[in-house]
């Protein structure tokens, strides 16, 4: 069993939701690692934790060991998604479209609220889904290729 552990505002984690399905590999300085949720914390529009403790990126598991997305994380928290696994096509006059295996970012910005009295972070995707960056390619692709190989950018 794996180590992850849902991480909450005010560095307080709580119960293990996740196994760990790789092991931990840093590459560029960069390190991940693939988990999914136990079977009791099963949520399909959560497949990775908001918040992370150990690595700089989770991904998810797909077909044949390989990934199909992940999270890239900064100070514990959410920054990026990046996803291949699929077809999207930006909404709006924009409609650039990204073919499944093409990776596609989507940009998050986190906002305290509070909800029933706490103070809770909440995600909001701040632009539409983009290309990485050459920068962004050079140092999160080679772990993303070690993670899916046949991945394109």
């Amino acid at each position: 069993m794996g180590n992850e552990r849902t991480y909450r505002i005010g560095r307080q984690l709580s119960s293990y939701e996740y196994t760990t399905l790789s092991q931990r590999i840093t590459i560029n300085g960069v390190t991940g690692k693939m988990i999914e949720k136990k079977a009791d914390f099963a949520d399909p529009r959560n497949s990775l934790p908001a918040h992370a403790e150990t690595s700089d990126v989770y991904f998810y598991p797909w077909k044949y060991g390989l990934a199909a997305k992940g999270k890239i994380y900064k100070d514990h928290s959410m920054t990026m998604d990046i996803d291949w696994s699929h077809t999207h096509t930006n909404k709006g006059k924009n409609g650039e479209t990204f073919l499944k295996g093409t990776v596609h970012i989507q940009e998050y910005k986190i906002e305290r609220v509070k909800k029933n009295g706490k103070w809770v972070h909440k995600f909001k995707r701040v632009k539409n889904a983009r290309r990485m960056t050459p920068a962004e390619i050079a140092k999160y692709g080679p772990l993303i290729l070690h993670f899916n190989p046949q991945v394109k950018f």
